[in-house]
């Protein structure tokens, strides 16, 4: 070789020095920023390791005529350091580091771990592995990151059911490129190149045979030292993000419940009968999109009332008002839908999963289906896309006659705020319906409004002007809940229009009316009211944060109720019964449960005195038992179930 050919190869090797220690000096000072963090930082038994774990192959690396064993031990190391900057990585955009303990920082990292054993085990190129993982790793970081930031509570599995949904709904959103995401991906780009720049001959096939058995064999012993424990009633913030997932996924199976048999049903269908009544008012269900009271959650000032005409009908003639415990807190919508017209509760399936895109798969018999064996004229009206949680489906197997949606609402009429259709438009399509529907029928309409959906950012070419205004000591802090509350201010008014409509109708009609859920407003204004961090929050702390309003109000004589306290799974049943209408079997069996656990969800439940209990800790001596094989006939056991005995 010449000697100026000599010289620029000894340039190249030199520069070639210079930027893999530069890659190295970077990475580990990115781990150490990294390991500072959130409360990893006070978790030293764990920080500790982690970070040596990360450093460990970029600075052992192998010799350029390294043997196939040292080949097999710098794999095994690389893929060490992919786990724990991968955990790192996703902790940190995610939620800023926090991680309650060390047992759920190792549990995370032993499921990070199996993603890239996994990889690996598939390719056995370890760069290749590397940024393959590390890609996978970034996919679900930031998809998590997203859902938290737009809907407040992480990604499950459910969500890869509703992706239609999501993608019917983000262009709604503003999507923010934050410093911590380009962080991340800066980081996870710069590991991938400093492992791709790690100059060695790939490992031999038989080696990496053994480096998977020995991947394998760690694995299995790191889970059992980090354990599987796992409480479906907490939230993220207890576990690693990724473990989190897994584990609610691991779970989306339902299964039969202790005791469960056609002698069990039978016997339970023969005790619980429902009431058979000729009275069949007209049925006008409404589930009004975020809709809240955020009083119930703790104090704030504003400048006048956000909803002074729902706060009227307590205590109002015909009217029940009081609170519905919901089982989900900024979107999931449609589980909630669930609760209320199957009778059916998130607490007996899956924590995270989603019921209208997992389990309503065959005709399912219950209030919508009863009504039309009743001669109920069964119409259905959502202001949105058809696609959204697989309604059309969904709405035909419950026996719903007749959907409506945004493309039957006419472009010129059709009033709007910000994108979505106004209450007061929706309320006017069901003057509609009424109106034409057919002559000496009783109608049965369920109305999903949209006005009030996710997304309260400000925004001044919005054809919406703020209302409502915190004052005191969090004004101007949080347009984002002066949003919020000046949407609510309408719905109200929007109410007030309903109810002043059907009160002037001839034919006795009852109105039943609740919010699915309460808004994903900035996280910190509910820390403000609770007084601490979500994290900090107690379990039964944070059901404050899954309470709406709802009210049962008719134009002729029913008893008037304040301050019920329910839940969404007993609400139907309960607004049957103080209507004066006919109730299943189901009915009754929910009615005597709710003596029992007057309110429960996905989390847990309230006993009469107001005491709150986690989902394992349930009394064997409830109804609970009976009501969870029911359930689980009404959902999966179409051989056993009696659908009769579902059906008011």
């Amino acid at each position: 070789m010449r000697p100026k050919c000599k010289e620029q190869a000894k340039n190249r090797k030199i520069f070639g020095y210079v930027i893999n220690a530069v890659l190295a000096v970077l990475l580990i000072y990115a781990a150490v920023y990294l390991l500072r963090k959130g409360t990893i930082f006070y978790r030293p038994e764990s920080q500790k390791p982690l970070g040596v774990l990360a450093a460990l192959p970029l600075l052992l690396r192998p010799r350029r005529r390294a043997t196939a064993f040292e080949l097999a031990v710098h794999d095994i190391l690389v893929l060490l350091a992919a786990s724990s900057f991968a955990l790192l990585l996703t902790e940190y955009v995610v939620k800023g580091g926090i991680v309650i303990g060390n047992t759920a920082i190792w549990q995370g990292y032993v499921y990070h771990a199996a993603v890239f054993g996994l990889v690996y085990a598939f390719i056995g190129n370890i760069r290749w592995t590397t940024c393959i993982g590390m890609g996978l790793t970034l996919l679900y970081a930031l998809i998590d990151h997203y859902v938290t930031v737009f809907r407040g509570t992480p990604v499950l599995l459910s969500d890869i059911f509703a992706i239609g949904t999501a993608k019917n709904v983000a262009a709604n959103y503003s999507v923010p490129v934050e410093m911590s995401v380009l962080q991340t991906l800066a980081i996870a780009v710069l590991f991938c190149i400093a492992v791709w720049r790690m100059r060695r001959v790939a490992t031999p096939r038989r080696w990496q045979f053994i480096t998977c058995s020995v991947l394998l064999c760690g694995w299995l012993y790191g889970l059992n030292l980090a354990g599987n424990s796992f409480g479906f009633w907490q939230g993220n913030l207890e576990y690693s993000e990724w473990y989190y997932f897994c584990r609610t996924a691991g779970n989306a199976i339902v299964e039969q419940p202790d005791g469960y048999s056609a002698d069990a049903l039978a016997q339970i269908t023969e005790e619980y009968n429902g009431t058979k009544e000729d009275f069949r008012p007209n049925i006008i269900m409404i589930m009004n999109e975020s809709f809240a009271d955020l009083h119930d959650v703790g104090d704030f000032e504003t400048n006048e009332d956000y909803m002074p005409f729902l706060h009227s009908l307590e205590g109002k003639e015909n009217t029940i008002t009081g609170d519905l415990l919901v089982s989900t807190f900024g979107g999931g919508t449609a589980t909630t839908e669930f609760e209320v017209l199957t009778g059916d509760t998130a607490a007996f399936l899956p924590y995270g999963s989603s019921p209208y895109q997992m389990y309503v798969k065959r005709e399912t018999p219950g209030l919508v289906s009863g009504l039309a064996a009743q001669g109920y004229q069964t119409v259905s009206l959502h202001p949105y896309r058809a696609t959204s949680w697989n309604r059309q489906q969904v709405y035909e197997r419950f026996g719903f006659g007749t959907q409506l949606y945004e493309d039957d609402f006419g472009e010129d009429d059709t009033e709007r705020l910000r994108s979505y259709v106004s209450d007061r438009s929706d309320y006017y399509k069901i003057f509609e319906v009424y109106r034409y529907k057919t002559p000496d029928t009783p109608l049965f309409m369920f109305n999903v409004t949209m006005q009030n959906h996710g997304g309260y950012i400000p925004d001044e070419n919005d054809n919406f002007t703020q209302t409502i205004h915190l004052t005191g000591e969090y004004a101007g802090k949080y347009p984002e809940v002066d949003e919020y509350l000046s949407l609510v201010k309408e719905s109200d008014k929007a109410i007030e229009e309903l109810l002043a409509y059907f009160s002037e109708v001839d034919e006795p009609t009852a109105i039943i009316f609740f919010g699915d859920h309460q808004p994903n407003v900035p996280s910190a204004f509910y820390d403000d009211l609770l007084g601490n961090t979500d994290g900090d929050n107690a379990p039964e702390e944070k059901q404050k944060k899954m309470v709406t309003p709802f009210f049962i109000w008719a134009n002729y004589d029913i008893e008037e109720q304040q301050d019920v306290q329910i839940s969404a799974n007993y609400l139907t049943a309960f607004a049957l019964d103080a209507l004066g209408c006919s109730t299943s079997g189901y009915d009754a069996l929910r009615l005597a449960a709710w003596e029992q656990i007057p309110r429960i969800n996905n989390a847990g439940y309230y006993l009469p005195d107001g005491s709150w209990l986690a989902m394992e800790n349930v009394e064997s001596d409830t109804l609970l038992a009976e009501y969870q094989m029911m359930q689980y006939a009404q959902l999966f056991d179409v051989k056993n179930r009696n659908d009769a005995w579902y059906e008011p």
